[in-house]
Protein backbone atom coordinates (compact mmCIF):
# COMPACT_ATOMS: atom_id res chain seq x y z
CA UNK A 1 0.00 0.00 0.00
CA UNK A 2 1.17 3.39 -1.20
CA UNK A 3 2.34 5.87 1.88
CA UNK A 4 0.15 8.52 1.68
CA UNK A 5 2.59 12.17 2.80
CA UNK A 6 -0.05 14.64 2.54
CA UNK A 7 -0.89 16.78 5.62
CA UNK A 8 -4.31 16.42 7.21
CA UNK A 9 -6.40 19.44 5.61
CA UNK A 10 -9.15 20.89 7.81
CA UNK A 11 -12.38 21.18 6.21
CA UNK A 12 -14.72 24.19 6.69
CA UNK A 13 -12.45 26.30 8.81
CA UNK A 14 -13.72 29.57 8.71
CA UNK A 15 -11.54 32.56 9.86
CA UNK A 16 -12.72 35.37 11.22
CA UNK A 17 -12.43 38.44 8.70
CA UNK A 18 -11.35 41.40 10.50
CA UNK A 19 -12.17 44.33 8.74
CA UNK A 20 -9.46 46.95 8.69
CA UNK A 21 -12.21 49.98 8.66
CA UNK A 22 -15.67 50.06 10.02
CA UNK A 23 -17.95 51.65 7.69
CA UNK A 24 -20.23 54.52 8.05
CA UNK A 25 -21.66 57.45 7.17
CA UNK A 26 -19.69 60.62 7.77
CA UNK A 27 -21.84 63.71 8.99
CA UNK A 28 -22.87 67.33 7.10
CA UNK A 29 -20.03 68.21 9.28
CA UNK A 30 -17.43 65.93 9.07
CA UNK A 31 -17.96 66.35 5.03
CA UNK A 32 -17.50 70.38 5.10
CA UNK A 33 -14.23 69.35 7.57
CA UNK A 34 -12.82 66.89 5.22
CA UNK A 35 -13.38 69.00 1.98
CA UNK A 36 -11.89 72.31 3.39
CA UNK A 37 -9.04 70.55 4.78
CA UNK A 38 -8.32 68.54 1.74
CA UNK A 39 -8.71 71.62 -0.43
CA UNK A 40 -6.68 74.03 1.22
CA UNK A 41 -3.78 71.45 1.76
CA UNK A 42 -4.15 71.64 5.37
CA UNK A 43 -3.44 67.96 5.34
CA UNK A 44 -3.05 65.03 3.62
CA UNK A 45 -6.14 62.61 2.85
CA UNK A 46 -4.52 59.64 5.03
CA UNK A 47 -3.80 62.25 8.33
CA UNK A 48 -7.39 63.65 7.77
CA UNK A 49 -8.64 60.13 7.60
CA UNK A 50 -7.21 59.19 10.67
CA UNK A 51 -8.71 62.07 12.28
CA UNK A 52 -12.31 60.33 12.20
CA UNK A 53 -13.13 57.84 14.84
CA UNK A 54 -13.39 55.25 13.72
CA UNK A 55 -10.80 56.16 11.33
CA UNK A 56 -11.89 56.01 7.24
CA UNK A 57 -9.58 55.60 4.26
CA UNK A 58 -7.75 58.41 2.31
CA UNK A 59 -9.71 56.56 -0.85
CA UNK A 60 -12.88 57.56 0.48
CA UNK A 61 -11.91 61.05 1.31
CA UNK A 62 -10.48 61.36 -2.10
CA UNK A 63 -14.00 60.37 -3.75
CA UNK A 64 -16.09 62.95 -1.13
CA UNK A 65 -13.88 65.65 -2.64
CA UNK A 66 -14.35 65.07 -6.03
CA UNK A 67 -18.01 64.28 -5.59
CA UNK A 68 -18.60 67.59 -3.84
CA UNK A 69 -16.36 69.61 -6.41
CA UNK A 70 -18.55 67.64 -9.63
CA UNK A 71 -21.76 68.39 -7.87
CA UNK A 72 -21.05 72.37 -7.08
CA UNK A 73 -20.12 72.45 -11.17
CA UNK A 74 -23.35 70.70 -12.24
CA UNK A 75 -25.16 72.88 -10.31
CA UNK A 76 -23.65 76.22 -10.57
CA UNK A 77 -23.13 76.61 -6.26
CA UNK A 78 -20.63 77.92 -4.15
CA UNK A 79 -18.38 75.14 -2.48
CA UNK A 80 -19.48 76.43 0.65
CA UNK A 81 -23.23 75.89 0.64
CA UNK A 82 -24.59 73.63 2.89
CA UNK A 83 -26.77 71.87 0.65
CA UNK A 84 -23.80 70.27 -1.01
CA UNK A 85 -23.18 68.37 2.12
CA UNK A 86 -26.25 67.55 3.87
CA UNK A 87 -27.82 64.96 0.58
CA UNK A 88 -24.90 63.59 -1.22
CA UNK A 89 -25.76 61.99 -4.37
CA UNK A 90 -26.25 57.91 -3.92
CA UNK A 91 -24.73 55.44 -5.99
CA UNK A 92 -26.11 54.66 -9.48
CA UNK A 93 -27.30 56.06 -12.52
CA UNK A 94 -29.64 59.28 -12.09
CA UNK A 95 -33.63 58.85 -12.31
CA UNK A 96 -34.48 58.49 -16.05
CA UNK A 97 -37.80 59.65 -15.48
CA UNK A 98 -39.69 62.42 -13.32
CA UNK A 99 -42.89 62.43 -11.22
CA UNK A 100 -44.94 63.91 -13.89
CA UNK A 101 -43.63 61.22 -17.01
CA UNK A 102 -44.06 58.69 -14.48
CA UNK A 103 -47.58 59.80 -13.94
CA UNK A 104 -48.07 59.96 -17.84
CA UNK A 105 -47.15 56.69 -18.70
CA UNK A 106 -49.47 54.84 -15.95
CA UNK A 107 -52.22 57.31 -17.58
CA UNK A 108 -51.10 56.20 -21.24
CA UNK A 109 -51.67 52.66 -20.15
CA UNK A 110 -55.00 53.11 -18.29
CA UNK A 111 -56.71 55.10 -20.82
CA UNK A 112 -58.80 51.78 -22.29
CA UNK A 113 -58.86 48.07 -22.15
CA UNK A 114 -56.70 48.00 -25.27
CA UNK A 115 -53.45 49.10 -23.73
CA UNK A 116 -54.19 47.92 -20.03
CA UNK A 117 -54.32 44.07 -21.64
CA UNK A 118 -50.82 45.15 -23.81
CA UNK A 119 -47.53 43.44 -22.99
CA UNK A 120 -44.68 45.28 -21.97
CA UNK A 121 -42.68 44.71 -24.35
CA UNK A 122 -45.37 45.14 -27.75
CA UNK A 123 -46.25 48.68 -25.77
CA UNK A 124 -42.88 49.71 -26.04
CA UNK A 125 -42.43 48.32 -29.65
CA UNK A 126 -45.79 50.21 -31.12
CA UNK A 127 -44.55 53.53 -29.53
CA UNK A 128 -47.17 54.32 -26.93
CA UNK A 129 -44.37 56.51 -25.24
CA UNK A 130 -42.58 57.97 -27.67
CA UNK A 131 -43.29 61.24 -26.36
CA UNK A 132 -41.55 60.25 -23.25
CA UNK A 133 -37.55 59.51 -23.43
CA UNK A 134 -36.30 56.11 -24.21
CA UNK A 135 -36.94 53.38 -21.78
CA UNK A 136 -36.65 49.46 -21.35
CA UNK A 137 -39.01 46.70 -20.41
CA UNK A 138 -37.87 46.73 -16.59
CA UNK A 139 -38.10 50.44 -16.54
CA UNK A 140 -41.99 50.54 -18.03
CA UNK A 141 -42.27 47.50 -15.28
CA UNK A 142 -41.05 49.03 -12.33
CA UNK A 143 -42.89 52.29 -12.44
CA UNK A 144 -45.93 50.10 -12.87
CA UNK A 145 -45.26 48.13 -9.91
CA UNK A 146 -44.29 51.58 -7.72
CA UNK A 147 -47.68 52.74 -8.33
CA UNK A 148 -49.29 49.53 -6.96
CA UNK A 149 -50.31 48.07 -10.72
CA UNK A 150 -49.36 44.68 -11.33
CA UNK A 151 -50.68 42.39 -14.22
CA UNK A 152 -53.16 40.40 -12.87
CA UNK A 153 -56.23 38.33 -13.87
CA UNK A 154 -59.28 40.30 -15.08
CA UNK A 155 -62.36 39.72 -13.21
CA UNK A 156 -65.68 38.48 -15.34
CA UNK A 157 -68.28 38.50 -12.62
CA UNK A 158 -68.23 41.21 -9.81
CA UNK A 159 -68.59 39.94 -6.11
CA UNK A 160 -72.09 40.24 -4.34
CA UNK A 161 -73.43 43.68 -3.47
CA UNK A 162 -74.57 43.87 0.31
CA UNK A 163 -78.15 43.87 -0.55
CA UNK A 164 -77.28 40.49 -2.39
CA UNK A 165 -75.98 39.10 0.96
CA UNK A 166 -78.52 40.18 2.46
CA UNK A 167 -81.51 38.64 0.46
CA UNK A 168 -78.98 35.06 0.11
CA UNK A 169 -78.76 34.59 3.89
CA UNK A 170 -82.91 35.69 4.12
CA UNK A 171 -83.47 32.73 1.96
CA UNK A 172 -81.31 30.24 4.00
CA UNK A 173 -83.06 30.91 6.91
CA UNK A 174 -86.36 30.68 5.06
CA UNK A 175 -85.09 27.25 3.97
CA UNK A 176 -82.89 25.71 6.88
CA UNK A 177 -83.00 22.05 6.69
CA UNK A 178 -82.52 22.08 10.08
CA UNK A 179 -85.22 24.23 12.42
CA UNK A 180 -84.17 23.65 15.57
CA UNK A 181 -80.18 22.10 15.68
CA UNK A 182 -78.48 21.12 13.50
CA UNK A 183 -79.17 17.46 11.81
CA UNK A 184 -82.96 16.92 12.85
CA UNK A 185 -84.00 17.93 9.61
CA UNK A 186 -87.21 19.42 10.26
CA UNK A 187 -86.83 22.06 8.31
CA UNK A 188 -86.92 22.46 4.61
CA UNK A 189 -86.80 19.24 2.52
CA UNK A 190 -84.03 19.60 -0.18
CA UNK A 191 -84.97 15.80 -1.10
CA UNK A 192 -88.07 16.93 -2.91
CA UNK A 193 -86.07 19.62 -4.95
CA UNK A 194 -85.89 18.64 -8.86
CA UNK A 195 -82.48 20.28 -9.84
CA UNK A 196 -82.17 21.50 -13.64
CA UNK A 197 -79.26 23.30 -15.23
CA UNK A 198 -77.46 23.03 -18.90
CA UNK A 199 -74.03 22.04 -19.44
CA UNK A 200 -71.89 23.40 -22.23
CA UNK A 201 -69.64 20.89 -24.36
CA UNK A 202 -66.75 23.62 -25.62
CA UNK A 203 -64.14 22.68 -28.13
CA UNK A 204 -60.75 24.72 -27.23
CA UNK A 205 -62.39 26.51 -24.45
CA UNK A 206 -59.47 28.42 -22.46
CA UNK A 207 -59.89 29.93 -19.34
CA UNK A 208 -57.68 32.67 -17.45
CA UNK A 209 -55.30 33.36 -20.41
CA UNK A 210 -55.50 37.51 -20.01
CA UNK A 211 -53.39 39.33 -17.69
CA UNK A 212 -53.92 43.45 -17.83
CA UNK A 213 -52.56 46.25 -15.69
CA UNK A 214 -54.64 47.23 -12.63
CA UNK A 215 -54.68 48.08 -9.19
CA UNK A 216 -56.51 45.95 -6.41
CA UNK A 217 -59.46 47.26 -6.38
CA UNK A 218 -60.31 47.75 -9.78
CA UNK A 219 -60.54 44.39 -10.71
CA UNK A 220 -64.16 44.70 -12.00
CA UNK A 221 -64.18 48.07 -13.83
CA UNK A 222 -65.74 47.66 -16.98
CA UNK A 223 -62.20 48.74 -19.41
CA UNK A 224 -60.42 46.05 -17.24
CA UNK A 225 -63.33 43.30 -16.52
CA UNK A 226 -63.37 40.56 -19.27
CA UNK A 227 -65.70 37.66 -19.78
CA UNK A 228 -64.80 34.32 -20.10
CA UNK A 229 -63.10 33.91 -23.11
CA UNK A 230 -65.31 31.13 -25.34
CA UNK A 231 -64.90 29.05 -27.86
CA UNK A 232 -67.31 27.31 -30.67
CA UNK A 233 -70.21 25.60 -28.67
CA UNK A 234 -70.87 22.47 -29.82
CA UNK A 235 -73.98 21.69 -27.99
CA UNK A 236 -75.78 22.39 -24.71
CA UNK A 237 -76.91 19.80 -22.34
CA UNK A 238 -80.06 20.15 -20.09
CA UNK A 239 -81.17 17.24 -17.48
CA UNK A 240 -83.20 17.32 -14.71
CA UNK A 241 -82.71 14.95 -11.28
CA UNK A 242 -84.08 14.57 -7.91
CA UNK A 243 -83.02 12.22 -5.31
CA UNK A 244 -83.52 8.78 -6.15
CA UNK A 245 -84.82 9.44 -9.47
CA UNK A 246 -83.55 10.57 -13.03
CA UNK A 247 -85.46 12.64 -14.64
CA UNK A 248 -85.39 13.21 -18.95
CA UNK A 249 -82.79 15.13 -20.69
CA UNK A 250 -82.71 17.26 -23.80
CA UNK A 251 -79.40 18.43 -26.15
CA UNK A 252 -80.03 21.67 -27.38
CA UNK A 253 -78.04 22.53 -30.66
CA UNK A 254 -77.49 25.55 -32.73
CA UNK A 255 -80.51 26.80 -34.38
CA UNK A 256 -81.30 26.90 -37.91
CA UNK A 257 -82.90 29.40 -39.87
CA UNK A 258 -85.78 27.10 -41.25
CA UNK A 259 -86.09 26.30 -37.24
CA UNK A 260 -86.06 29.90 -36.84
CA UNK A 261 -88.56 31.03 -38.84
CA UNK A 262 -90.87 28.18 -38.30
CA UNK A 263 -90.29 29.14 -34.69
CA UNK A 264 -91.56 32.65 -34.93
CA UNK A 265 -94.45 31.81 -37.05
CA UNK A 266 -96.16 29.56 -34.16
CA UNK A 267 -95.34 32.33 -31.47
CA UNK A 268 -96.91 34.72 -34.05
CA UNK A 269 -100.12 32.21 -33.88
CA UNK A 270 -100.21 31.32 -30.06
CA UNK A 271 -99.90 35.05 -29.66
CA UNK A 272 -103.20 35.81 -31.76
CA UNK A 273 -104.69 32.99 -29.55
CA UNK A 274 -103.89 34.44 -26.36
CA UNK A 275 -105.01 37.61 -27.48
CA UNK A 276 -108.06 36.23 -28.90
CA UNK A 277 -109.15 34.76 -25.48
CA UNK A 278 -107.98 37.76 -23.40
CA UNK A 279 -110.17 39.94 -25.39
CA UNK A 280 -113.21 37.52 -24.92
CA UNK A 281 -112.39 37.22 -21.19
CA UNK A 282 -111.78 40.78 -20.59
CA UNK A 283 -115.62 41.37 -22.36
CA UNK A 284 -117.49 38.83 -20.40
CA UNK A 285 -115.81 40.45 -17.23
CA UNK A 286 -117.10 43.92 -18.25
CA UNK A 287 -120.36 42.17 -19.04
CA UNK A 288 -120.47 40.93 -15.43
CA UNK A 289 -119.32 44.07 -14.43
CA UNK A 290 -122.21 46.10 -16.01
CA UNK A 291 -124.75 44.10 -14.32
CA UNK A 292 -123.48 44.64 -10.92
CA UNK A 293 -122.09 48.75 -10.94
CA UNK A 294 -123.90 50.39 -14.07
CA UNK A 295 -122.47 53.87 -12.73
CA UNK A 296 -118.61 52.62 -12.56
CA UNK A 297 -116.39 54.77 -15.96
CA UNK A 298 -113.75 52.17 -15.06
CA UNK A 299 -114.99 49.64 -17.28
CA UNK A 300 -113.45 50.85 -20.23
CA UNK A 301 -110.13 51.28 -18.53
CA UNK A 302 -106.69 50.27 -20.67
CA UNK A 303 -105.17 49.52 -17.95
CA UNK A 304 -105.67 45.71 -17.73
CA UNK A 305 -106.18 45.53 -21.83
CA UNK A 306 -104.27 42.74 -23.65
CA UNK A 307 -101.44 44.88 -25.50
CA UNK A 308 -99.05 44.27 -27.57
CA UNK A 309 -96.51 44.64 -24.81
CA UNK A 310 -97.83 41.14 -23.57
CA UNK A 311 -97.05 38.90 -26.51
CA UNK A 312 -94.48 36.53 -26.28
CA UNK A 313 -91.21 37.55 -28.13
CA UNK A 314 -87.99 35.99 -28.46
CA UNK A 315 -84.65 36.95 -26.90
CA UNK A 316 -81.50 38.52 -28.58
CA UNK A 317 -79.37 35.66 -29.45
CA UNK A 318 -76.83 36.53 -31.30
CA UNK A 319 -74.50 33.11 -30.77
CA UNK A 320 -77.63 30.96 -31.11
CA UNK A 321 -78.24 30.47 -27.55
CA UNK A 322 -81.32 29.34 -25.34
CA UNK A 323 -84.49 31.57 -24.94
CA UNK A 324 -87.72 31.06 -23.49
CA UNK A 325 -89.13 29.78 -26.34
CA UNK A 326 -86.62 26.93 -26.55
CA UNK A 327 -86.39 26.15 -23.04
CA UNK A 328 -90.42 25.55 -23.08
CA UNK A 329 -90.87 23.71 -26.07
CA UNK A 330 -87.55 21.42 -26.09
CA UNK A 331 -86.69 21.04 -22.00
CA UNK A 332 -90.44 22.23 -19.80
CA UNK A 333 -92.85 19.60 -22.26
CA UNK A 334 -89.76 16.58 -21.46
CA UNK A 335 -89.55 17.47 -17.43
CA UNK A 336 -93.14 18.23 -16.88
CA UNK A 337 -95.15 14.93 -17.39
CA UNK A 338 -91.95 13.40 -15.83
CA UNK A 339 -93.08 15.78 -12.81
CA UNK A 340 -96.76 14.67 -12.96
CA UNK A 341 -95.95 11.27 -12.94
CA UNK A 342 -93.94 11.66 -9.46
CA UNK A 343 -97.22 13.56 -8.50
CA UNK A 344 -98.61 10.42 -9.20
CA UNK A 345 -96.94 8.12 -7.50
CA UNK A 346 -97.10 10.22 -4.30
CA UNK A 347 -93.36 12.11 -4.71
CA UNK A 348 -94.10 15.86 -4.11
CA UNK A 349 -91.43 18.21 -5.91
CA UNK A 350 -90.52 21.92 -6.16
CA UNK A 351 -88.57 22.48 -9.35
CA UNK A 352 -85.20 24.40 -8.98
CA UNK A 353 -83.74 26.56 -11.84
CA UNK A 354 -81.48 29.28 -11.84
CA UNK A 355 -81.52 32.76 -12.74
CA UNK A 356 -80.87 32.20 -16.16
CA UNK A 357 -83.32 34.40 -18.59
CA UNK A 358 -84.55 31.75 -20.14
CA UNK A 359 -85.68 29.98 -16.96
CA UNK A 360 -86.88 33.71 -15.91
CA UNK A 361 -88.68 34.49 -19.10
CA UNK A 362 -92.61 34.84 -19.13
CA UNK A 363 -93.15 32.33 -21.47
CA UNK A 364 -91.66 29.36 -19.25
CA UNK A 365 -93.17 30.47 -15.69
CA UNK A 366 -96.51 31.19 -17.52
CA UNK A 367 -96.22 27.59 -18.55
CA UNK A 368 -95.33 26.17 -15.66
CA UNK A 369 -98.76 28.03 -14.09
CA UNK A 370 -101.08 26.75 -16.07
CA UNK A 371 -99.64 22.75 -15.20
CA UNK A 372 -99.21 24.12 -11.44
CA UNK A 373 -95.75 23.14 -10.80
CA UNK A 374 -94.27 25.04 -8.09
CA UNK A 375 -91.17 26.86 -8.75
CA UNK A 376 -88.60 27.54 -6.08
CA UNK A 377 -87.44 30.92 -5.35
CA UNK A 378 -83.85 31.83 -6.70
CA UNK A 379 -81.44 33.81 -4.24
CA UNK A 380 -79.50 35.83 -7.39
CA UNK A 381 -75.54 34.19 -8.05
CA UNK A 382 -76.16 31.35 -5.53
CA UNK A 383 -74.57 28.50 -7.59
CA UNK A 384 -73.96 26.22 -4.21
CA UNK A 385 -77.55 25.82 -3.74
CA UNK A 386 -77.84 24.16 -7.29
CA UNK A 387 -77.06 20.45 -6.87
CA UNK A 388 -76.39 20.19 -10.34
CA UNK A 389 -73.45 22.27 -10.57
CA UNK A 390 -71.72 19.92 -8.36
CA UNK A 391 -72.59 17.34 -10.47
CA UNK A 392 -71.50 18.47 -13.55
CA UNK A 393 -67.80 18.26 -12.73
CA UNK A 394 -68.07 14.85 -10.90
CA UNK A 395 -69.93 13.57 -14.01
CA UNK A 396 -67.39 14.82 -16.43
CA UNK A 397 -64.48 13.60 -14.38
CA UNK A 398 -66.25 10.09 -14.06
CA UNK A 399 -67.45 9.57 -17.95
CA UNK A 400 -63.98 10.45 -19.26
CA UNK A 401 -62.32 7.17 -17.49
CA UNK A 402 -64.06 5.00 -19.64
CA UNK A 403 -65.84 7.10 -22.18
CA UNK A 404 -64.77 9.51 -24.57
CA UNK A 405 -65.51 13.23 -24.48
CA UNK A 406 -68.75 13.97 -25.06
CA UNK A 407 -68.98 15.87 -28.82
CA UNK A 408 -71.71 14.29 -30.51
CA UNK A 409 -75.84 13.96 -28.96
CA UNK A 410 -75.62 9.92 -28.92
CA UNK A 411 -72.60 10.41 -26.52
CA UNK A 412 -74.31 12.86 -23.75
CA UNK A 413 -77.96 10.68 -24.56
CA UNK A 414 -75.86 7.40 -23.67
CA UNK A 415 -73.98 8.63 -21.13
CA UNK A 416 -76.53 9.91 -18.83
CA UNK A 417 -78.28 6.97 -19.11
CA UNK A 418 -75.85 5.07 -17.80
CA UNK A 419 -74.67 7.25 -15.13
Amino acid sequence: MPINRRKPYKYKVQKPREKKTQKRDLTAVERAFAVGASMHSMATNKEIAALFDPPTTKDAIAKLVRRIRDRADQEGISITNPTLYETLPGRGRPELLDDAQKKRIIEIVTQDRAHREKEPLQAIKDGDFDELPPMSVSTFENVMYEARYARRKPGWKPPLTEQEMQDRYKWALAHNPDRYKEGDNLGFNFRKCVYTDETPARIGEQRGMQRAWFLPDEKYDLDVKHNRVQKYCKLQFYGAFTYNHKGPCYIYRHEKEDEKVAAEAALARENAERRKQATSAQYHARAALQEIDPNDRNLRSRKHQYTKKDDYTRGARQRGGIDGYRYREKALKKVVPWLKDLRRQGINTILLEDGAPAHTSCIAKDYLSVHQIERLPWPGHSPDVNASEHAWPWIRRHITKEMPQSTCEDECRRQWEQQ
